[in-house]
């Protein structure tokens, strides 16, 4: 949790700043540079934390067997992408349209569906895949329920 706490807080500053560009009354040029900038360095950070929160999702669902984690991280990547595809780059076009008149068609959000799809599709499959790796090399001990009476010796020693 404290991982996932700590990517959550990084990225949520680094995306405050892109929209804090976006309110600036400077340059509009600078503006723009700034925000592909910091926009830029929010999807690698993105990318770079969903990873790594991956393998730690996957060592907890290998030892404990338990895949919060994982599902967990998938709802951090699908917020995040949310916040970027849908409301910052809406923002950034608004931004655009005002400054620059420009006429542009926003395609971030069939971007970010798409990308939510795959990665839960990912996901999916990493559970799948890690869990039966799992079995195979840690199988779960299997109590005797019955040993039938013909195999017992005759004299009731075992």
């Amino acid at each position: 949790m404290g991982c996932l706490a700590a990517s959550a807080l990084v990225l949520g500053i680094l995306m405050y700043l892109s929209f804090d560009w976006l309110k600036s009354i400077g340059s509009p040029a600078t503006v723009v540079e700034k925000y592909n900038y910091y926009s830029n360095i929010n999807w690698i950070f993105l990318w770079i934390s969903t990873l790594i929160l991956l393998v730690v999702g996957n060592v907890i669902l290998w030892r404990m067997r338990k895949s919060w984690a994982l599902w967990t991280t998938l709802l951090y990547f699908i917020f995040f992408v949310i916040l970027q595809t849908f409301w910052l780059e809406r923002s950034f076009l608004h931004f655009k349209q005002e400054k620059f008149g420009s006429d542009e068609f926003l395609f971030s959000p069939f971007f970010g569906v798409t990308l939510i799809v795959l990665t839960a599709i990912i996901v999916f499959f990493d559970q799948f895949l890690v869990k039966r790796l799992s079995d195979k090399m840690l199988p779960s001990e299997q109590p005797i329920e019955h040993i039938p009476e013909n195999n017992l010796p005759k004299d009731g020693t075992i």
